[in-house]
C-alpha cells in the first residue's frame, strides 16, 4: 500500500492485484532474455514473488539480430508451458518488434503478433532516430494496428526536446514505461526522463522488461522513484485491458 510519506517504492509494494506484465523476455533461447527453459522457470517464479500475476511473453523480433518468426516464438512459448507452473502465468505470446523497413515489409505479408486484439508493441533503435519514423508508423496505422512504443524514455535522441514526445502522442501512439527506468537501472538521465514523462501524463501502459536475474535483483534491491503515487497507481491499472 502507498504511504503518504514516501516517494520511493519497491515494485512489490506498488503492483495492483492481478497485474499483467506486457513486456518481458522470459522465453528461452530466442533473444537476449532467458537462455534455457530452467532460466524461464526461475524468472517466472521470481516475477510471481514480485507480485506480477500474469504476463504476455514478448521476445524481440529484430532483423539481422533476432530473426524470430511467429513459429519460432510459438515454439518457445509451448516449451515454456511444458512446466505446469508456467501455464497460468504466461497468458499468451506476442513480440517486441524493432521498427525498421523490414518490419514494414513483414507487415505487408503477414499478421504481426499483437499483445491483444490489434495492440502492437514496437521499439526504436536505441541510438539513432529513424529517418522515416512517421512514414513507418503511418504504414502500421493503415493496417489498423494500435501502436505501443516500448520504453520511450530510453531513446536518448528524444531527450533534447520534449516536443518530440508530444508530437508522437499527437500522432496517436501509446507509450509503455519500463518500470526498471524508475530505479535508475539504465542511468540517471533515463530515470529523470521517465519521471518527466510520468509528470506530464504521457504514459499509457507499463512493463517490466525483465531479461534475467539481473533485472529481478534490481527490482528487489533498488526502489523506484515515483513522483506522484496516485498517477502511478492509475497507470498500473491500465494494463488490465490486456487480461
Amino acid at each position: 500500500m502507498f504511504s503518504i510519506f514516501k516517494s520511493k517504492f519497491y515494485l512489490k509494494e506498488i503492483l495492483p492485484d492481478g497485474y499483467i506484465d506486457i513486456h518481458n523476455h522470459v522465453l528461452a533461447g530466442i533473444d537476449d532474455g532467458a537462455k534455457t527453459p530452467e532460466e524461464t522457470n526461475y524468472l517466472i517464479a521470481q516475477m510471481k514473488a514480485l507480485n506480477i500475476n500474469t504476463a504476455i511473453a514478448t521476445p524481440h523480433t529484430f532483423n539481422g539480430l533476432w530473426n524470430n518468426t511467429s513459429e519460432s516464438i510459438q515454439q518457445a512459448y509451448e516449451t515454456a508451458l511444458q512446466n505446469d507452473a508456467n501455464k497460468l502465468f504466461l497468458k499468451r505470446y506476442a513480440s517486441e518488434y524493432m521498427l525498421d523497413n523490414t518490419l514494414i515489409e513483414k507487415s505487408k505479408n503477414e499478421k504481426l503478433l499483437c499483445l491483444s486484439q490489434n495492440y502492437l508493441l514496437i521499439e526504436f533503435n536505441l541510438f539513432n532516430n529513424p529517418l522515416n519514423l512517421f512514414e513507418m508508423l503511418f504504414e502500421l496505422k493503415t493496417k489498423n494496428y494500435q501502436i505501443i512504443i516500448a520504453h520511450p524514455e530510453r531513446y536518448l535522441y528524444f531527450h533534447n526536446s520534449f516536443s518530440k514526445y508530444q508530437k508522437l502522442k499527437e500522432y496517436g501512439v501509446f507509450f509503455q514505461l519500463n518500470l526498471l527506468s524508475l530505479t535508475g537501472y539504465y542511468g540517471k538521465s533515463i530515470q529523470n526522463q521517465a519521471i518527466q514523462l510520468l509528470k506530464n501524463d504521457l504514459y499509457d501502459f507499463t512493463g517490466s522488461d525483465i531479461h534475467s536475474a539481473t533485472e529481478i535483483n534490481q527490482f528487489k534491491t533498488v526502489p523506484m522513484q515515483i513522483p506522484d503515487r496516485k498517477k502511478m497507481a492509475r497507470l498500473l491499472e491500465n494494463n488490465k485491458i490486456f487480461l
